[in-house]
């Protein structure tokens, strides 16, 4: 039982670095299927990512986490401006603002999360 608890803690503390590899892989991906461009931005910040997952640094990780706590903090600034240059609340406002908002405010919550779980280290 005690074996389950503690597989269940590994999974929430990955759960930041899933969140954020996801997010670059779709970008990464999403570049090279719709634009047929090859990001090489998108390819770095996965593998730094990943290699972050496997090995665990606890300064990287709680640089990480602000990096990407005030980037997502400013994302959702952008997209509610955005948002509030649509003259007429459409349905690409509505989608705008909620997966703008989805997006940015997850990223925010994981962002916090690996800080919090890398300065519990």
């Amino acid at each position: 039982m005690k074996e389950h608890l503690e597989s269940k803690k590994n999974v929430w503390k990955l759960l930041p670095h899933i969140y954020f590899t996801g997010l670059a892989a779709f970008w990464f991906f999403g570049d090279l299927l719709t634009i047929q461009n090859f990001s090489l931005l998108a390819l770095g910040v996965s593998v730094i990512l990943i290699i972050q997952a496997i090995i665990q640094n606890k300064t990287i990780g709680i640089c990480m986490g602000i990096f990407a706590a005030i980037i997502s903090l400013y994302t959702f600034f952008a997209v509610l401006s955005e948002f509030n240059d649509f003259g007429i609340v459409n349905n690409s406002a509505i989608q705008l603002i909620t997966v703008g908002s989805a997006l940015s405010l997850g990223g925010l919550a994981m962002g916090v999360t690996l800080t919090l779980i890398n300065l519990k280290k």
